[in-house]
């Protein structure tokens, strides 16, 4: 039975474990060890809400921790003026499926068709997806001396601006295998954690590359991979972040998968490619969209704008 809509199972960080007294051990009569309590069973996690992963997002954004600084001591001034919030940040994100066997594989790039709609959009930063190799990306479109590119697993691939964003983590999860009768591989999510270099703001970005067939949720179906992806951003970003998870998610607007994620995170854009399945989730206000159009691809690359 599945949990109601909005509450998965612990995201599995810090799990409670009770503890257990000191006892004198038992004789064990053979026939009786099959009714034994098992005291080493993983301990049933806590469930978790909506709220609980929004108030997380919500809170105050933490910051790396520094060395005090040593001052000398001054006289007090009469007014004490309070530092001001830093200004808004305007984040420009990309989703990208490169449909990489037919554009790279039997096309070689097809004249670099897919290279100039990323050059038209300069993202601040971008997920890819059907993305084998994207260094050779980098390297074509001369993105290099502007951009630090990352390959993950399943063929998900992020490139972020190294002018204005420097790295604070990256990480990477298996949240689902395909179904059987049209099986490619395990799919995961990716991300980095992103520091923006003026104003010190958070941005952990996600990239996926949902199961097939569309709209299954794959082997083991939709609820079960909405809380595997809602796990790996819970037990990984910080309090404060600003989450932005794009993705070609083989799953439509309605479907459970869809359905369980818009529980904890807002979808912000679809495009319209496959009746649907490349999206945007983001607890940020989003103040721009835009289709690249597909460059090749079967997919449209899609661009939003958000505010941190």
């Amino acid at each position: 039975p599945f949990l109601p809509l909005g509450t998965f199972a612990s995201m599995g960080c810090s799990l409670s474990t009770k503890k257990v007294a000191d006892a004198v051990e038992p004789t064990i009569v053979p026939q009786a060890v099959a009714a034994q309590p098992n005291l080493l069973a993983k301990p049933e996690p806590e469930p978790i809400s909506a709220a609980e992963f929004k108030e997380k997002l919500a809170a105050p954004q933490q910051q790396p921790a520094v060395a005090p600084e040593v001052k000398k001591a001054r006289k007090p001034s009469k007014e004490l003026v309070a530092e001001p919030p830093a200004a808004p940040v305007q984040v420009k994100a990309l989703t990208y499926n490169l449909q990489w066997w037919s554009l790279y594989g039997e096309r070689s790039g097809n004249g670099g068709s897919a290279i100039a709609v990323i050059e038209a959009s300069m993202p601040d930063v971008m997920g890819l997806q059907e993305c084998n190799d994207v260094t050779r990306v980098m390297i074509e479109g001369g993105f290099s001396a502007n951009y630090t590119a990352v390959q993950g697993p399943h063929a998900l691939a992020v490139a972020f601006k190294t002018t204005r964003w420097e790295l604070a983590g990256e990480g990477s999860e298996v949240v689902a295998v395909d179904q059987a009768e049209q099986f490619f591989s395990s799919r995961s999510v990716m991300w980095v954690r992103l520091i923006h270099k003026a104003s010190k703001k958070v941005v952990f970005f996600v990239n996926h590359h949902g199961p097939l067939s569309i709209n299954s949720g794959g082997r083991h179906g939709g609820p079960v991979t909405a809380e595997k992806i809602v796990r790996a951003i819970h037990c990984n970003a910080l309090p404060g972040d600003g989450v932005i998870m794009v993705g070609t998610f083989n799953a439509q607007v309605g479907s459970q998968t869809i359905r369980e994620l818009e529980a904890f995170l807002p979808r912000t854009h679809t495009g319209v490619a496959k009746d649907g399945i490349d999206h945007f989730f983001s607890q940020l206000e989003m103040v721009g969209e835009e289709n690249l159009g597909n460059g090749g691809s079967d997919h449209d690359a899609l661009v939003a704008i958000f505010v941190v």
